[in-house]
């Protein structure tokens, strides 16, 4: 899906299980960037913006192995991820931001299948800017807790929900 195209609103308030996981999903698939939060060893939290790749439950990112970034994720895999907003100036702002942990794939034939898919992407998706270093790290991020944000209906609301596996989700109570 590319990034101008939205889905027809979902009103989250009575939304099933299952239109909240298409909503999540089409949310992750308008968007090719994400701000992603690391806890750095001093305490203070990093937020940086890196490209992402969906398949599946996990959301697939490239970091220079000599990044704080990379530190940082190596020391402890919690990772905050916001991603969203609106695709244009009258699109409707929308989003989600997730709890994750965050793994490294050393599978060489994973790697070669994501970047497949990566090199696959039409230009305007593509993962611009790269990392600074040629030496990367291919990361895996499997979401466990999202918000999810809609505020195509004004005043707007939210959903928080448990990612169970492939994306099936159950409600988490407020």
């Amino acid at each position: 899906m590319s990034a101008k195209s939205v889905s027809a609103p979902v009103e989250i308030d009575g939304a099933d299980e299952h239109e909240i996981q298409r909503l999540i999903i089409d949310i992750l698939d308008e968007n090719r960037l994400m701000s992603l939060g690391v806890n750095r060893e001093d305490g203070w939290p990093q937020v940086t913006m890196v490209n992402y790749l969906r398949q599946g439950r996990a959301l697939y990112f490239v970091v220079a192995r000599d990044s704080q970034k990379f530190a940082n994720i190596s020391r402890d895999s919690r990772v905050s991820i916001a991603i969203g907003g609106g695709a244009g100036q009258k699109a409707p702002v929308r989003g989600v931001s997730m709890a994750a942990r965050v793994s490294e794939l050393l599978e060489p034939e994973r790697i070669t299948e994501l970047n497949k898919l990566i090199w696959s992407r039409p230009a305007e998706a593509a993962f611009t800017p790269h990392p600074s270093s040629a030496n990367v790290a291919v990361l895996e991020a499997r979401p466990q807790i999202v918000s999810v944000i809609d505020y195509t209906t004004p005043p707007g609301r939210r959903v928080l929900v448990r990612v169970i596996d492939d994306w099936r989700v159950e409600r988490v109570p407020a």
